[in-house]
């Protein structure tokens, strides 16, 4: 387990912040430990005195953020300060070295940084604003005749390899969001009908309940089971199934309302999460869905029926999100008792 969870218990390996804060700390840690070591260093073996004092201030930096972050500071606060800080030790490196002793070589490891933790957008401003003024660095000392170390190739290698850092990284983070994007959306989402599937209903109903509890509101349930669908797959095969399956799922996605979740909770049967939805407000919502399902043909002329288990929470303890479902589910087997194609609604539900 990382060490800096300890600060940050609610920031687990699925949360989108994960990485970049894990980086923050990393880069905050060697920022500290490399400011500190070489400080001590410059002056007491190299007689750097004027180098040291930047070391210092880099430490200094380094600590502060780290306790900013540690005790709840905003992230992106920190990330912005941790740039800020590198940039300005830079900036004052090889002002002091006049840009020999390879000391531009330590802007090559500011895109990195800088798109990780800005992003796109943020490490491309970054990047391109402190390459092109080391690049007028270059030249202005060039132009007055400071050339130890220092020839127009150089110049020109540098531009070069500026230019190719920032496309390059800007490419990469481009593609690793989009695949982070892409791999979040596939962990959530039924790979046949494309709604939501079980783990994410799990973790929503979590949060759903949670606000419900804090704000006073109901959330009702709605599960939903597709009647007699052993009976499409023996006289249709299981692909019709699948189909009918799939147009359900867009059916259910047009009846309900924009806020309510909608997923697959296993085989032919669906759930809807409706946060801060009263009993009659759930039961409105499965009569309607009912009526579509009903009216609506799928696959060419075959009609199906659903039959919906609703429940609504009132009161919240530990086993409230167990006790809801198991009232749903109950529900759901008493309108298939009643003869299925219908909602059976609970008025309320408590511990």
């Amino acid at each position: 387990m990382k060490y800096w969870r300890k600060y940050h218990p609610d920031i687990d390996a699925a949360d989108p912040r994960y990485n970049q804060v894990s980086l923050i700390y990393s880069v905050l840690l060697i920022m500290v430990a490399y400011f500190g070591i070489i400080g001590v260093l410059n002056i007491t073996l190299f007689d750097a005195a004027d180098i040291a004092f930047y070391d210092f201030i880099g430490f200094t930096l380094g600590v502060s953020i780290y306790l900013f972050v540690s005790r709840g500071g905003n992230f992106q606060v920190a990330s912005w300060a941790v740039m800020a800080t590198l940039i300005i030790i830079l900036f004052a490196f090889v002002h002091l070295a006049e840009g020999r002793n390879y000391s531009l070589l330590w802007a090559t490891m500011l895109p990195p940084i800088a798109f990780f933790l800005l992003g796109r957008s943020g490490g491309s401003w970054i990047s391109g604003l402190v390459f092109l003024y080391f690049s007028w660095y270059l030249y202005q000392l060039l132009s007055q005749g400071v050339t130890a170390n220092l020839s127009l190739g150089a110049l020109f290698n540098f531009v070069e390899v500026a230019t190719a850092q920032i496309f390059l990284f800007r490419f990469y983070e481009r593609s690793r969001q989009e695949a982070y994007e892409q791999l979040q959306k596939t962990s959530i989402t039924d790979p046949l009908t494309g709604v939501f599937n079980r783990l994410y209903l799990d973790n929503s109903l979590k949060k759903v309940l949670s606000l419900a509890s804090r704000n006073k509101q109901p959330v009702s349930v709605l599960l939903i089971d597709v009647d007699h669908f052993k009976r499409i797959n023996d006289e249709h095969g299981h692909l019709v199934g699948d189909v009918v399956l799939v147009a359900l799922c867009k059916i259910l996605k047009e009846a309900t309302r924009e806020y309510d979740s909608v997923g697959r909770w296993g085989g032919e049967e669906f759930l809807v999460i409706c946060p801060n939805t009263s009993e009659a407000q759930a039961k409105a919502l499965g009569e309607r869905i009912i009526e579509q399902v009903r009216e609506k043909a799928v696959n060419g002329g075959i009609h199906v029926t659903v039959s919906i288990g609703a429940a609504t929470f009132n009161q919240v303890d530990e086993k409230s999100i167990e006790r809801l479902l198991q009232v749903a589910d109950n529900n759901m087997y008493k309108a298939k008792a009643a003869g299925r194609n219908q909602v059976v609604s609970t008025a309320s539900v408590t511990s």
